[in-house]
């Protein structure tokens, strides 16, 4: 028999959705107390600073609710520098 990933059942996906989405509302948990914390910071002071780590948790936060499980295969190393470098030819000197 051919080893892999079985598909899963409907109750075996629901626990595994279920799963999923538990850890992603205490990872959402999680950084919404690190908000809390740089946004009392943010009123004491060095707000660039502040501003900054804001702004990387709130992508943090996108990102982790827009990602899907199916992802974008990456292309292998050779693949990927073959599609992007071109090859240029000197001119003879006449």
């Amino acid at each position: 028999m051919p080893r892999g990933k079985r598909r899963l059942g409907g109750h075996e996906l629901v626990e595994q959705l279920n799963a999923a989405v538990a850890q992603l509302i205490k990872e959402n948990r999680k950084l919404k107390r690190q908000v809390e914390k740089l946004s009392v910071r943010a009123t004491s002071g060095a707000s660039g600073v502040v501003d900054r780590g804001l702004r990387g948790i709130q992508k943090r936060v996108q990102k982790a609710l827009t990602t899907t499980t199916a992802r974008r295969k990456r292309r292998s190393g050779t693949a990927a520098a073959a599609a992007t470098k071109k090859t240029t030819r000197k001119r003879r000197a006449a």
